[in-house]
């Protein structure tokens, strides 16, 4: 175990000795930054848990008083429990466990760590594609910029996936795949899908990159291998939930969220996702529904969701254009994604100041994307991941569940920045950039 440690140890020690004296200097006072505002976030909202906190931090309650994997919700009831995906809680409940059930020493624990290692994983990234000067910038928008660190104030999963998505990206994007980084980026997806089921567009990203960076058949196979690998991380728990809730789930019942969208009540209000309907689905309407076994409900629900799009086939497209593409991606009235913020437990001025800078950033990352249009390397993993995300996304009808990929617009928006202040034509940063500096690329 030391041997592993240590070569990792040396590999940090040699890439930061490649770092002169400014960039090592740019890089602790963003990542100091980064961790100052979410502390005074912290410190000065007056934060009350909503929405989707309440359900974790009572998950994390049970786990420290040895009820491992369990979980009230939703009929208030403790009992072992595959409601949300374990990662999360399993990362709140170890932190209950350690420093006490207190929600804001864990809030203070993510600002201090969580929120300078994603302005670190957002660096390496930044200065390995398009050098240091972009890394510079994109690092202080990280810091900065409130819908990339809200959620380290937080008790949402997105703390954890956000930097969970930008190591994939660091491991994925523009590397030649080999078995062992495939291997390796399989078991970071892996994790990724038991923080948010959700992150399985990443599988998409992995394969646009590697198809570009090996061909079609190498990048397949590499991706092959990246799906065996996550299942091999997931499926531990989907043996604990077979064993325990008697039925196969294979990660939690958030998978089965499409009933609350594909039916007629949100077809009629832009496929906004409805927990509660006037005409649910039959089996939320028996009068044993507490008792129904989480499995057989998970079963139910999919099934039901399947039957809608079947006998509705446009419902899908349709609810991939509101809720993957114009609600993701914010291209709606901004007051109704500020509304949001109060379910959520966030800060509506935090939240609006957030979407004041999001559309200038947007306009920003669309031009970096414009300039490196040459590199197939970059633009295809990125139009394979957007496609994906509307995918993946439909049935989620909220914006918060963007936040993953706030760092990546902040890199491209770096980019732009970074050509506009050093008057470089667009067609000039098309190509290779400046110095490369960051992790050594495998293969």
């Amino acid at each position: 175990m030391r041997q592993p440690i240590a070569a990792i140890g040396e590999r940090i020690a040699r890439w930061w000795s490649r770092l002169d004296r400014g960039e090592r200097r740019h890089l602790i006072a963003a990542s100091t930054l980064g961790a100052l505002v979410v502390v005074i976030y912290v410190l000065g909202f007056d934060h009350r848990l909503a929405g989707d906190e309440v359900g974790y931090d009572g998950d994390a309650r049970l786990f420290a008083e040895g009820r491992k994997f369990w979980s009230a919700e939703p009929f208030a009831v403790p009992h072992p429990s595959a409601w949300k995906a374990p990662g999360y809680s399993t990362f709140l409940g170890v932190g209950y466990s350690v420093f006490g059930a207190s929600p804001k020493r864990i809030e203070l624990i993510q600002a201090l760590t969580l929120a300078p290692l994603t302005v670190l994983l957002c660096w390496l990234l930044a200065a390995r594609l398009f050098g240091t000067r972009v890394a510079i910038i994109a690092s202080y928008l990280t810091a900065l910029f409130p819908l990339s660190w809200e959620f380290f104030g937080l008790l949402f999963p997105e703390a954890l996936a956000i930097p969970l998505l930008l190591l994939a990206l660091n491991l994925m994007i523009d590397r030649t795949p080999t078995p062992r980084l495939a291997s390796l980026v399989g078991v970071v997806l892996g994790l990724n899908l038991l923080v948010r089921p959700s992150s399985a567009f990443l599988f998409a990203t992995a394969a646009a990159a590697w198809i570009v960076a090996a061909g079609l058949r190498g990048g397949l196979r590499a991706t092959a291998i990246a799906v065996v690998a996550a299942v091999l991380v997931v499926a531990p728990w989907t043996i604990r939930n077979a064993a325990t809730l008697d039925g196969f789930l294979p990660i939690s019942m958030q998978d089965a969220a499409g009933y609350g969208t594909f039916n007629d009540e949100a077809a009629a209000e832009d496929w906004v996702w409805r927990p509660i309907l006037d005409d649910p689905p039959s089996i939320l309407e028996r009068p044993d529904l507490a008792a129904i076994p989480e499995p057989e409900l998970h079963a139910e629900l999919l099934a039901d969701t399947r039957s809608y799009i079947r006998e509705h086939p446009l419902s899908l497209p349709k609810a991939m254009w509101w809720n993957g593409v114009r609600r993701f991606w914010e291209l709606r009235n901004p007051a109704d994604a500020i509304a949001e913020a109060d379910f959520q437990g966030r800060s509506r001025g935090v939240r609006g100041v957030g979407l004041g800078l999001y559309y200038p950033i947007l306009a920003l990352a669309l031009a970096g994307l414009w300039m490196t249009r040459r590199r197939a390397a970059i633009v295809w993993p990125i139009a394979a991941t957007v496609v994906a995300v509307a995918f993946c996304f439909a049935a989620i009808g909220a914006t918060r569940y963007r936040a993953p990929l706030e760092p990546g617009l902040m890199i491209l928006a770096a980019l732009a920045i970074s050509a506009i202040a050093g008057r470089i034509p667009i067609a000039a940063t098309a190509g290779a950039g400046p110095r490369r500096i960051g992790l050594p690329r495998r293969g």
